[in-house]
């Protein structure tokens, strides 16, 4: 290990990185309603005197849409060689008395806490150790920390027409595993017509419901007998009448997470096949879809020169390099298309993400703070 990162890691404070943390899970920061999070880590940096600028997002991307605004750090020359990303949003509310922050030894609980409030903790005390040791980045950094990734990514679009690096991480939960390689993930409507009747005569309508069943059903054995290895979740349904009659309308979002390499037109194509052999059963209802999102997957080179310096930091730290792919939907996929190597790695569990028990390791996130540091080393200083 360098003498410069011993010295940047010197200045990392473990206890004041679990204030930042516990501040910032206590605010209650759902998509359109970042700020209350957002204000936390912009009086960490402040009271550090670490400069950093506000990012508005442009008029009509959304509520509050005057109000929102990404925080931006910018330290050495630029253009940045290394972008890190976090999004101060989560999910909304689902159960205040369970979702309330409490911490049990070395695990913090609470809404945001490893999606992704944590890995943003570790990078903004990261960065006030990079400042604090006075050891001078030859190549440019900048963190960034977006709004509405939990939506459809307002914030990292707002940051993509100003800026991008060659090099892009992101810190959401992975367990500190590099992602390397990304899923895509597919969001669509279907919709069902059918003809109401008398719930004691339903021979004489058309049950939308049974249509959707159907159909849902085919979808879900067809995706189980691809060899493309697609991640389906039937997220809501809902539709019927009143009492007694035969449902006329329903409709369903599915999700779909799909491997590096599974195009949009596979996934259209077994919507469609699924569509027609809930139609032939279902011949008086009519079935339509509709896609609603659709995020490309995206797969690194292993070799690819510009993970080196990730590699390093791995090394440095004493973690394992052991590449992976995320399979959930991120931000990735916007900073892909814009041509940057997108990696993704943060403290916490995806699987605990987005439920009441979500929680997060104290130490994995200090581990995170180091590994940024080493990052921010390795990429902009040697």
């Amino acid at each position: 290990m360098s003498s410069q990162l011993d010295t940047i890691l010197a200045q990392l404070d473990d206890e004041l990185l679990v204030t930042l943390l516990t501040d910032a899970v206590e605010q209650y920061s759902p998509s359109y309603a970042e700020e209350p999070a957002m204000q936390v880590f912009a009086t960490r940096l402040n009271e550090c005197g670490v400069r950093y600028m506000r990012q508005p997002l442009p008029p009509g991307s959304g509520p509050a849409a005057d109000t929102r605004a990404n925080l931006i750090i910018e330290l050495g020359p630029q253009p940045a060689a290394l972008m890190w990303v976090g999004h101060v949003d989560t999910v909304p509310l689902i159960d205040e008395e369970e979702q309330r922050m409490h911490r049990d030894g070395d695990i913090l609980h609470g809404l945001g806490s490893a999606d992704m409030k944590s890995g943003c903790a570790a990078i903004i005390e990261a960065v006030i150790a990079v400042v604090r040791s006075g050891v001078k980045l030859r190549r440019g950094l900048i963190v960034a920390l977006v709004v509405g990734e939990e939506e459809y990514g307002d914030g990292s679009e707002t940051l993509l027409d100003w800026r991008t690096a060659p090099l892009t991480v992101i810190g959401e939960p992975t367990g500190l595993v590099p992602c390397v390689d990304h899923y895509g993930y597919y969001e669509c409507l279907l919709t069902a017509q059918g003809a109401r009747a008398h719930a004691a005569l339903p021979e004489m309508g058309a049950s939308a419901i049974h249509a959707m069943l159907a159909w849902m059903q085919h979808i879900m054995e067809a995706g189980g007998e691809t060899t493309h290895g697609l991640t389906i979740n039937p997220r809501e349904i809902r539709g019927g009448a009143g009492l007694f009659m035969v449902a006329q309308q329903c409709e369903a979002a599915i999700d779909i997470h799909a491997p590096p390499g599974v195009d949009l037109a596979v996934i259209d194509q077994l919507i469609e096949q699924a569509r027609l052999r809930a139609q032939d059963t279902h011949p008086r209802c009519e079935l339509q879809s509709e896609n609603l999102y659709w995020a490309t997957g995206y797969a690194n080179t292993p070799d690819d020169p510009l993970l080196d310096p990730v590699r390093a930091a791995y090394q440095a730290t004493g973690l394992d390099w052991a590449p992976a792919a995320f399979r959930s939907h991120s931000d990735g996929s916007l900073f892909h298309q814009k041509g940057s190597v997108p990696v993704i790695c943060g403290p916490g569990r995806l699987e605990v993400a987005h439920t009441r028990h979500e929680h997060v390791s104290l130490q994995e996130t200090r581990d995170a703070a180091r590994l940024y540091a080493a990052l921010i080393h390795a990429a902009c200083v040697v």
